[in-house]
């Protein structure tokens, strides 16, 4: 491989190893001896096809998600130029190169790849890039990848809603970010519900739930002065008052008892979900908490968000100005999420895991901010546009 550099993945779109084998596809259609030819040995195999020296990078299909090696077209025309200039014949641009879309927009590692060996090598990075586009897919709440991750139906060892959703908050003092006032958390073990044939999940049953009160703030800090927090007000069990520096103890266990091993490749079984999540990532990395590395991050706000833009939740009107239609790219708070759940939206409208039907949705009477509320009606919002 070549030193390392890096290229815009725009204009990357033939798959490598689609253009060797359109080739031998065309020269079978058209009885072409290339065995014959004095480039034949060109040919012969993929690792010789390898030895022009081919400009590569690693990129997920836009539409399919799947990851490929890839070259640029003006590649092709340099082979084919290269073989007009050696031994004095033109070669066609063969039709049925695989052509995709790269999903990444950020720079990418150029490498060179002139023999077999460096084209396995580059070969055995493609689950790590799946899984680095799937994270960013999820991240940013694009519904198809999202949806997937709620599975299908239970379907053997290989495959089935295998997931562990986990939806954590956070209330903190607004004059002092690092001062924690409440954890929540609610889970669901998809795996587990649906081997046992429970499925739809029932919240209230089926939710792993808890609300942690810090002690050496409870009743003499509060969260924020226009909405302060209640921390007496959890609506789903009872509250655990525990001192400061234990509670990174208690996340990292629970973190622990849901997540799968750590890897490069493959997405781990744990999904993290909050609403505006990036605050709460933030107070996991300042108490020293690391995720494993594959842990896929669902932000509910943008989820929502995509839904809406994607035309997947229908004609809503702005939370803030009710006359007027609600602007696309535009984000609920989880207390204006919960309402549009109740609208009921028209027949013919929307679909596709909207989260809204012609028949208003019962929410559970919880107050918000609340960690551990505000937690369990977030994996509760998720169900519900998931469903």
């Amino acid at each position: 491989m070549s030193d390392f550099t890096v290229v815009d993945p725009k204009g990357w779109s033939h798959d490598l190893h689609s253009i060797y084998s359109a080739y031998i596809g065309y020269f079978q259609l058209h009885a072409v001896p290339w065995y014959e030819r004095s480039w034949g040995h060109l040919f012969r195999t993929f690792a010789a096809f390898l030895a022009f020296e081919w400009p590569a990078i690693t990129v997920t299909d836009a539409w399919t998600r799947r990851p490929h090696i890839v070259t640029r077209a003006s590649s092709v025309g340099a082979f084919v130029r290269m073989v007009k200039t050696r031994f004095g014949e033109t070669l066609p641009q063969p039709p049925n190169i695989l052509l995709i879309t790269p999903f990444e927009t950020s720079p990418r590692p150029l490498r060179t790849l002139n023999d077999y060996p460096s084209y396995k090598r580059l070969h055995a990075t493609l689950p790590a890039t799946a899984l680095s586009a799937l994270k960013a897919r999820v991240r940013a709440g694009d519904p198809s990848a999202v949806r997937a991750l709620w599975g299908e139906p239970f379907s053997g060892p290989a495959g089935g809603r295998d997931k562990t959703f986990l939806a954590i908050d956070f209330e903190w003092n607004e004059r002092n970010v690092k001062s924690v006032l409440e954890w929540g958390y609610a889970a669901v073990r998809c795996g587990h519900l649906d081997a046992l044939g429970h499925w739809p999940p029932i919240p209230d049953t089926n939710y792993r739930k808890g609300h942690y009160i810090v002690a050496e703030h409870v009743d003499k800090v509060v969260s924020r002065k226009t909405t302060p927090s209640i921390p007496w007000h959890y609506a789903f069990g009872d509250s655990q008052v525990i001192p400061k520096n234990k509670l990174p103890d208690v996340i990292e266990a629970v973190i622990s008892s849901l997540a799968s091993p750590d890897s490069e490749t493959a997405p781990n079984t744990l999904v993290l979900v909050g609403h505006g999540v990036s605050g709460d990532l933030a107070r996991l990395e300042e108490m020293g908490i690391k995720l494993p590395h594959n842990v896929l991050i669902l932000d509910t706000a943008a989820y929502e968000r995509a839904l809406y833009s994607s035309g997947f939740r229908g004609i809503m009107s702005d939370p803030k100005a009710p006359s007027k239609p609600r602007a696309h790219g535009t984000t609920l708070s989880l207390e204006n999420l919960l309402r549009s759940l109740t609208t009921p939206m028209p027949e013919g409208t929307g679909g596709g895991g909207g989260g809204n039907s012609p028949v208003p949705m019962p929410l559970p009477n919880v107050a918000l901010h609340n960690a551990g509320n505000d937690a369990f009606m977030c994996l509760f919002a998720l169900q519900a546009l998931l469903e």
